[in-house]
């Protein structure tokens, strides 16, 4: 099986996990992973916690102990482009939208948060993937969005 890089974000700290077959890597420091049923496992120590996941193309939010943790799939091609020079931002789930932090040419800056949507009980930030200039909002505060609904258009 070939490694696979996930970016676990959380705190404001971003951490590059490795996973090949049964072992995980968080910065290069080695975690034991235990298959305890069919499709249960222990990562780490001793003691068993119940773990919630949502997976959305590339992304993945594990809920633990009230935290949420977010991972992302390293990409090993570039973000694809509805045309040249531009990009669309989507909803990843069934989701409320509580903010909407830019406007129609607006300039963004890529990690820049553009809208903040909540699900499960959890906010989730839509970031600017890249540098560039925002050329439509197709949401506003209260809207529920549904996954693959396009929230932003962004222009290089």
């Amino acid at each position: 099986m070939a490694t696979r890089t996930l970016l676990l974000k959380h705190g404001g700290r971003a951490y590059r996990v490795d996973v090949e077959n049964d072992v995980i890597r968080v910065e290069g420091r080695a975690v034991p992973v235990t298959q305890t049923a069919p499709s249960s496992f222990r990562v780490g120590g001793p003691l068993a916690h119940k773990a919630w996941a949502v997976v959305v193309g590339e992304t993945r939010w594990v809920y633990l102990d009230g935290q949420a943790y977010v991972f992302e799939m390293e990409r090993r091609t570039p973000r694809r482009r509805a045309a040249a020079g531009h990009a669309e931002l989507t909803a990843p789930m069934p989701a409320t939208v509580r903010s909407v932090q830019v406007a129609a040419g607006d300039s963004v800056k890529r990690g820049d948060t553009l809208i903040l949507l909540e699900a499960m009980k959890m906010e989730m930030p839509v970031r600017a993937p890249e540098d560039g200039r925002v050329s439509a909002v197709h949401c506003a505060p209260g809207d529920l969005v549904q996954p693959g609904a396009v929230l932003i258009d962004l222009e290089e």
